[in-house]
């Protein structure tokens, strides 16, 4: 046993452990470093009372919530800041209920792992991106407007062979502006400088604009498009055009999955204190091992990497969302098809609209 004590006490890591009662039982050197605390003079002491003293004290470190995690909820992890004076540090939280031999819970583990290095990192990252980015949308804003005024013959009449090269570098302008606009506004979500402009609205409005905005690519694929809303809806405070956003993804991605003739359905429901969105359709439908990597960044399924796309629209959408303080997920059988659903939070006190006929 002091062998494994000395092995904690060696972690780079901070370590706090209390008993069912929350007392602490344990104590890293490395979490009293932290801390600003001596480990010796807190065994036995409640949690809570050593997370008030650490709120006391100046240049005051993280808000150690020290928040007991549901016995089967497995390992809880959040990011926290960690400031000392000027020092700013950045930890990951990971929580977890400590169990004996059989299987029963006997205390709670708290352990704090130093990220600031990671993040630095991946600010980096992202500040590189987005400035490439940038640099990259101009030119390609410029290829694509020329490229758009010869085929619309405002440099005179070309041949059909060059009509047809010129709509292959259309297609391909097209879709490069695409992924650097996806890749812009991911940028800005990893790195919090994405603005929301939230104002009350209908949901139903913006479905019906974005169902008006995905209408070309249904046609062109023999696909009906339809909103089902049978109960009247609360209003929603969010972003209009960054959920219209959402909303065109969805549908984008469940007219390129579904058959020739199919339907796509807009299912909006009020469910208790949110307002839930569904867009399903009836496409091949995703495996059960790749629903939860389907909101991966650049990740793609086979069939989807054959039909186009960036591999981004999902994890943006994702992103998107939880901006929102919503959730998204997906259910899908394989054969039958597949429905993303996400859900926000309406707005206390609102009224509800009325319901509307499908478009």
């Amino acid at each position: 046993m002091t062998e494994h004590v000395h092995i904690l006490e060696s972690l780079g890591s901070g370590l706090l452990a209390l008993d069912l009662e929350g007392r602490i039982v344990f104590l890293n050197r490395r979490m009293g470093e932290l801390l600003g605390v001596a480990p010796g003079e807190w065994f036995g002491r409640p949690g809570l009372e050593l997370a008030a003293r650490v709120k006391e004290l100046a240049g005051s470190v993280p808000r150690l919530s020290l928040e007991i995690p549901a016995e089967n909820q497995g390992v809880k992890s959040r990011e926290i800041e960690w400031r000392n004076g000027q020092n700013l540090r950045y930890y990951r939280e990971d929580s977890a209920a400590l169990r004996d031999s059989s299987g029963r819970a006997t205390g709670y583990l708290f352990a704090y792992h130093d990220i600031s290095r990671e993040k630095a990192i991946d600010r980096m990252k992202s500040e590189f991106i987005s400035v490439a980015s940038h640099e990259l949308r101009t030119p390609m804003t410029s290829i694509k407007g020329s490229v758009d005024l010869i085929l619309s013959g405002f440099a005179g009449d070309t041949s059909p062979e060059m009509q047809e090269l010129l709509e292959i570098a259309q297609k391909s302008c097209d879709r490069l502006v695409r992924l650097v606009n996806d890749i812009l506004d991911l940028a800005k979500i990893e790195s919090g400088q994405l603005k929301l402009t939230r104002a009350p609205a209908d949901i139903t409005e913006i479905v019906v604009r974005s169902i008006c905005a995905v209408k070309p690519l249904a046609d062109r694929s023999e696909v009906r498009l339809r909103v089902d809303r049978p109960r009247p809806l609360p209003v929603v405070e969010l972003d209009a055009d960054r959920i219209e956003q959402v909303i065109t993804n969805l549908l984008s991605n469940a007219v390129k999955f579904s058959p020739p003739k199919g339907e796509v359905i807009v299912e909006i429901l009020a469910v208790e204190d949110w307002v839930q969105c569904s867009v399903i359709d009836r496409g091949s439908g995703i495996p059960e091992k790749d629903l939860k990597r389907i909101f991966g960044k650049f990740q793609q399924l086979s069939e989807g990497r054959k039909r186009g796309g960036t591999g981004l629209g999902l994890a943006i959408t994702q992103a998107l969302v939880e901006e929102h303080a919503g959730t998204i997920w997906v259910e899908s059988v394989v054969g039958e098809g597949s429905r993303f659903i996400f859900k926000l939070p309406v707005v206390a006190g609102q009224p509800h609209t009325p319901p509307v006929h499908t478009p």
